[in-house]
């Protein structure tokens, strides 16, 4: 049976399509972009991701949502991953997270925001880190979403001592339900 959420695009614009798609808080239309931060930067030619983000972590909480609303299907088990490579500095760790948007552009409150935390690898290693987003709690699922959840600005933090360098790959957003169905 076909799934039409499975043809949905949920995928938000690469870092390379403009820093300013990029927010240094929630998401929302009124936050403040990394266009005008001065602790990122496109890296080129990096030897594992090409194009990526590079941060230098200068908050308690790093944060780097997407400006742009990615629907969330109602139903749907949603999966959302990086890669990440610490650089330099010290390591810390990472997590990914969303704001929820219901109707009106209003945030659905009530909700956790943050999945589990990750530990980056040691330096010029390649760590993944994902959260799964349902509609129902079970194994494999990290955010339970209501269904009056209609979009998300989705990301990551970083979090741990401030100094270090991290590259991002671009944040990846699919559709898993197949996987939990």
């Amino acid at each position: 049976m076909h799934d039409p959420a499975d043809d949905l695009d949920l995928m938000p614009s690469p870092f390379e399509e403009g820093l300013c798609l990029w927010s240094q808080a929630d998401g929302t239309p009124d936050s403040l972009a990394y266009d005008v931060a001065e602790n990122v930067r496109l890296a080129r030619g990096d030897e594992d991701f090409g194009v990526c983000l590079e941060i230098r972590k200068v908050d308690a909480v790093q944060r780097l949502r997407y400006m742009g609303e990615a629907p969330m299907p109602r139903g749907a088990y949603v999966e959302i991953s990086a890669r990440l490579k610490h650089m330099r500095g010290p390591s810390g760790g990472a997590r990914i997270a969303a704001w929820p948007g219901g109707s009106a552009g209003r945030q659905v409150s009530g909700l956790d925001c943050q999945g589990p935390e990750h530990s980056l690898d040691p330096e010029g290693s390649v760590t993944t880190i994902s959260a799964v987003i349902g509609p129902v709690a079970g194994a494999g699922v990290d955010l339970v979403w209501s269904p009056d959840v209609l979009y998300a600005h989705i990301g990551l933090d970083l979090t741990g001592p401030n100094g270090g360098v991290t590259r991002i790959e671009n944040i990846a957003m699919r559709n898993v339900t197949r996987r939990f169905s």
